[in-house]
């Protein structure tokens, strides 16, 4: 019984040792500089809709803007240091919560875009938010990435595959359903490849067409239920990859509060 618990007490050790080696090698980019850029939520991007929102109710173009402004200016005056998405702020919280069972660094430096100097650009970079919310993911994003979370013409946002020429939207249903369910589906990236700035480091990119979008790409690359498939494309594709993921949560009903994460797809950078 005692050599058997030992045995069992020791694949149980070797199979956390796997995983975490896993789990490393995906993240082994943390043992050099790296920086965490986290993108802010300004309310012209919260708002940027709002004067067609109120078209039923303001008929002039020029009142609806002046309402916005207004709100703008208030929001702003409100909470000068500025504004963050939950969701992003929950990916940084679970990533670093992590880093410390995976003995990475479990205070890494995290910057606004706004903070990041010229030299730091060419560091280890995982960038946090779309191109909307993150000015350095405009300018930052690997080579080759096919995936992007945008605002399209109808004002939706989606992700956008455009080597499929596929749109991934928010979906939030306003009516329950026959069981009192009301689901809730976001879709994110994970990208990692090459910083543009300097081959010799690397860049992460985690962006949703809503935060919830975010917060799934964080919860896959730190799952173990995903460890053994982003081991595989970090293998595969030389570490330069793009992810779609989704989020779906169930409001009400007997699946209230139920969440799940999938990785719909991965495939190689075109490079």
């Amino acid at each position: 019984a005692t050599i058997g618990a030992a045995a069992g007490a020791g694949w149980t050790h070797g199979v956390r040792r796997v995983k975490y080696r896993r789990h490393r090698a995906f993240w082994s980019f943390l043992e050099r500089p790296t920086i965490f850029v986290v993108g802010d939520l300004g309310t012209s991007v919260l708002l940027s809709t709002l004067s067609d929102a109120l078209q039923y109710v303001v008929s002039e173009e020029d009142h609806r803007q002046l309402i916005v402004d207004k709100i703008i200016n208030h929001i702003s005056s409100q909470e000068i240091s500025g504004l963050i998405g939950r969701g992003d702020l929950d990916a940084i919280v679970n990533m670093v919560i992590r880093f410390a069972s995976l003995r990475l660094p479990a205070k890494p430096l995290i910057l606004h875009p706004s903070e990041v100097d010229d030299e730091q650009r060419n560091y280890n970079l995982v960038l946090i938010g779309g191109k909307d919310v993150n000015s350095l993911t405009k300018v930052l994003t690997p080579r080759g990435c096919h995936l992007e979370a945008l605002t399209n013409n109808e004002g939706r946002n989606v992700v956008r595959d455009s080597r499929l020429n596929v749109d991934h939207p928010v979906r939030w249903q306003s009516e329950p359903n026959f069981n009192g369910e009301i689901l809730r589906e976001d879709y994110g990236i994970l990208t990692r490849g090459r910083n543009p700035n300097n081959s010799e480091s690397e860049v992460l990119l985690m962006a949703g067409a809503h935060g919830l979008g975010t917060l799934a790409a964080a919860e896959v690359s730190l799952s173990s239920k995903f460890e053994r498939r982003l081991y595989h494309d970090l293998k595969e594709y030389n570490g330069n990859f793009e992810c779609l993921v989704r989020y779906t949560r169930t409001d009400g009903g007997p699946s209230d509060g139920h969440v799940t994460i999938d990785l719909e797809f991965s495939r190689g950078l075109d490079i």
